[in-house]
């Protein structure tokens, strides 16, 4: 399904301290779609009980690049709210724990620096999952157009 955005806003309109979040179930499910998606099948991703029997953990294990990706709708949302028209220039991801399936992620931004001589919007990246953990830290970087 194709959204129809209202360009309108401006960099000068968009308050540094501006913050979005999202919450995303990393269900089973999901975690099959993004192993397509990257064609990336290692069975700590595909199988809990290889994951149970190989490793720490006590069930799959997202994608890293997954978790990182979660980043996308809060900076949707984000364009939207502001009605900017942006072109995601950079993200930065560190994995500080592992997102297992049936977490609940929270991925929060926050914009933090305004690049006047650019026209860009540095934002900080922070995931939590449902017990308040932070899975990630990272930023992103997006280019008004």
């Amino acid at each position: 399904m194709l959204t129809q955005f209202e360009l309108t806003g401006t960099y000068d309109e968009v308050p540094l301290g501006a913050e979005e979040s999202f919450v995303r179930s990393v269900d089973p499910s999901s975690i099959d779609q993004f192993a397509q998606a990257v064609q990336s099948f290692h069975p700590l991703h595909m199988d809990a009980e290889w994951a149970k029997a190989n490793s720490k953990f006590d069930n799959r294990v997202a994608h890293g690049l997954m978790t990182s990706a979660l980043v996308s709708r809060p900076i949707v949302n984000f364009i939207q709210r502001f009605k900017l028209n942006t072109l995601l220039i950079s993200t930065t991801s560190k994995y500080v724990r592992a997102v297992v399936a049936g977490d609940t992620i929270t991925t929060r931004l926050c914009l933090v620096e305004k690049i006047e001589s650019r026209q860009r919007l540095r934002f900080e990246v922070t995931s939590t999952n449902q017990r308040g953990e932070v899975v990630l830290v990272g930023e992103a970087v997006e280019q008004v157009l």
